[in-house]
Order: C-alpha cells, then structure tokens, then sequence
C-alpha cells in the first residue's frame, strides 16, 4: 500500500458553493490540500475563509481557460477573458510561453501578496500545466518559487516524488477506485478530487457539477476515514526537498 497520500481539491475559488465544499471536505472528511484560482472574483473572500483552517494546504491552480486573466495576454476572447479549452486544436492549449510565465507568475504573486506566504504547490485548472508546450514554463516557476508541482511522470528531480493519475473522477469517483488508489506500490500518492456544494453559478460554467455534490459525499463519509486510517494523510508541504540533488 503507498505510505502517504495527499487528497487535494481543484478548483478553489470556482464559485462559493466550491469553495465551501472543499472546507467542508477537510473540516469532515479526509481532504488535504487545495488549488487557489487566483483570478477568479471573489478569491479574496475565500482565501480569507481558509484561516480557520490552518492544516489545510493551499496551492495555486494555474490558470488560462476560464475567468479573466491577471496580465495582458492575447488568449482571451472578444469579452477579455481567456479562451475556452475546447477552442484549440485537441483542445490543447497552447500560448505564448512569455505571456504564460507573466500571467502565471502573476497568478502566484496574488495568492502570496494576499496570504502573507508562498503555496504548497502548483497544479494546473484542465492539467494545462503537463501539456508539453506548458512544462517548462511550470517548472520555471517551480524553482523560481522552491515548489513542487502535480507531475504524472518524475519531472522535477529536486523534490521527492508524489505520484499522480487522474483516476478519482466522474464515473470513476467511487470507493472502489479509492482502495485500487491506496493499494499502489508507491511511497507518496496524490488523489484529486472536485468535492462541492451546488450552486448556480458553478451549474452555469463548469459541465462537471452535479458528481461534485457525489464525490463531497464520498470524502467526508466514514468508509473514506475506516479506509485511510492507516495512511499518513499529508498535503504537499510534508514533501521534502531531495537534498541529494545538486
């Protein structure tokens, strides 16, 4: 069975009811850790709500297919806000990579302007950051900043390896795919999840809604807790640098 296992959210900031999910998937369930999207309105709000939550890790979710960016970028649509992904080719999306380091790292600086300290981590919303145009601007980012980033193969040598698959999602967001999870042969695991409370406007800009309100369930029942009591539940800021690179 893995060692330790991170349980992290996506998406915060993507509506309040997201927000107040994914609290509530850590004040009662087993949840981790979070990814801030920085340039969604209202962040500023919900940052302030997780002070009460000093054990939850808090990451930024990079960010360049939904909302408005924080620089000046030319993927953006006619009413300023950034491209949707199923608008590129394979719905890869693919940007200038100066910008894209712009607007990120303006992304990273909002959340340490408004928190006082950095992230434990980056991920990406859509996985953009893994995308082969995008990696090299993330791990850019990722030394500049000392963060470890979501990696699906060991990319960044400079921190210990958490290991990541998109599995817990949609139709696969059940308990059996938590206990095939927990019985890998690896030592640090990320789950990600998308747990959340319903409401209107994530109804109306995101198409995975309602399985939210499911996998909010499956996070916070006892099963979850019985299943992982004998796992080290961390987030990213229990990973330690691999003090044998140079």
């Amino acid at each position: 069975m893995i060692k330790r296992l991170i349980v992290n959210a996506d998406d915060y900031g993507l509506s309040e009811g997201v927000c107040l999910g994914i609290l509530k998937a850590h004040r009662d369930g087993i949840l981790t850790s979070t990814t801030c999207m920085m340039n969604m309105e209202n962040i500023e709000k919900y940052l302030e709500m997780t002070k009460d939550y000093p054990n939850l890790g808090l990451g930024v979710h990079l960010n360049i297919t939904v909302g408005k960016p924080l620089t000046n970028v030319s993927f953006v649509d006619e009413k300023g806000n950034f491209k949707s992904r199923d608008t590129y080719t394979n719905r890869e999306a693919i940007v200038s990579q100066e910008e894209l380091y712009q607007e990120w790292k303006a992304q990273i600086e909002k959340f340490i302007k408004i928190m006082g300290h950095k992230p434990t981590h980056l991920d990406s919303h859509h996985h953009v950051h893994l995308l082969n145009s995008n990696i090299d601007v993330a791990l850019k980012l990722a030394h500049e900043y000392d963060l470890p980033i979501r990696q699906e193969t060991y990319l960044q040598k400079d921190f210990e390896p958490v290991y990541f698959e998109e599995l817990f999602y949609n139709q696969d967001a059940t308990f059996e795919m938590i206990d095939t999870i927990l019985h890998k042969d690896v030592k640090n695991y990320e789950l990600m999840c998308h747990p959340a409370m319903i409401d209107w406007k994530l109804y109306q800009i995101s198409s995975y809604n309602l399985r939210r309100a499911h996998e909010l369930d499956i996070i916070c029942s006892q099963k979850a807790k019985e299943m992982t009591k004998k796992i080290e539940l961390i987030n990213y800021q229990d990973i330690k640098k691999n003090l044998a690179i140079s």
